[in-house]
């Protein structure tokens, strides 16, 4: 099942209040909440199973994140700008006056709970045609090619990649998302990181940050969207035994950067210690 959790909690009801009271971004999360564990995903060569052919695709989920801003109230002002019209005197709006870094988002997801993530690929989508997709084809055309090879030999990669007879569905990921993602160049030169950490709270979490450039907010429109593909496999502590997956919390938060130096977190706390929280409850298969 697909379900979301956003901040401000209520997007209807946030969107219909006053414009002075109305936080001017916001945040959602939002993806697959009882995703099937992969059992065989440590099994680099799995011989019996794939003599028989019977190797199972490991589960591969993807879970997205949209920052968005509530526009502004004058569209035909906020339209000449994004085009080249900056004969208006009025003062920027937060989302129009941001650092060269303009954004930073995250996903944690947690390591107990007798179970984990594994992460495979990170995307930032677009809608396209963009201005800048022309230039963009090349770069993506060298990328698909890069991966043709391993394709078309996708047979013998089978014991090098985990899942065992999995390496063609793998790949095919892969290239499909990169499709559908921003190419990392020129302007739009965004990137991802590993990234991890622990509350009292929360516990132990790890995760994955988007750092996003500010040409982004300009070219993309109003509504950015990134995913994150991945499995999730079976990871009870040595000695406890087996363990029945447990329900856990995974958390988005996001972090934009001003040109006067203030940041604006993404739920509002000063310190960026809250979150968007989505509920997993990971499955074993049938």
């Amino acid at each position: 099942m697909i379900e979301v959790k956003s901040w401000p909690s209520d997007l209807v009801a946030w969107s219909r209040l006053p414009e002075e009271r109305q936080p001017p971004f916001y945040l959602e999360f939002f993806g697959e909440t009882e995703p099937y564990l992969d059992q065989t995903y440590a099994e680099v060569v799995p011989a019996a199973a794939k003599a028989e052919g019977q190797t199972q695709g490991a589960p591969v989920y993807e879970y997205w994140w949209t920052l968005g801003h509530r526009g502004a109230q004058d569209r035909d002002s906020w339209w000449s700008r994004q085009f080249g019209d900056r004969s208006s005197d009025r003062d920027p709006e937060p989302w129009e006056n941001l650092k060269a870094t303009a954004a930073r988002v995250y996903l944690y997801f947690p390591i107990s709970g007798g179970w984990r993530f594994k992460e495979l690929v990170a995307t930032v989508k677009y809608l396209s045609p963009i201005p800048e997709q022309h230039s963009w084809l090349k770069t993506v055309g060298k990328d698909l090619q890069a991966l043709q090879p391993l394709a078309g030999d996708a047979s013998g990669l089978a014991g090098l990649i985990p899942g065992g007879g999995t390496a063609s569905k793998w790949l095919e990921a892969v290239s499909k998302l990169q499709v559908s993602s921003v190419p990392q160049q020129g302007k739009l030169n965004w990137s991802v990181g590993k990234v991890t950490f622990g509350s009292e709270r929360h516990g132990p979490m790890q995760g994955v940050m988007w750092q996003l450039p500010k040409a982004m907010f300009r070219l993309l429109g109003g509504r950015l969207t990134g995913s994150l593909a991945m499995s999730f496999i079976p990871a009870p502590y040595q000695g406890v035994g087996p363990v029945t997956p447990q329900p856990m919390k995974a958390l988005a938060h996001a972090v934009l950067y001003h040109q006067n130096g203030t940041k604006s977190w993404l739920p509002d706390h000063p310190d960026g210690r809250d979150f968007v929280e989505l509920s997993i409850r990971p499955r074993l298969p049938q």
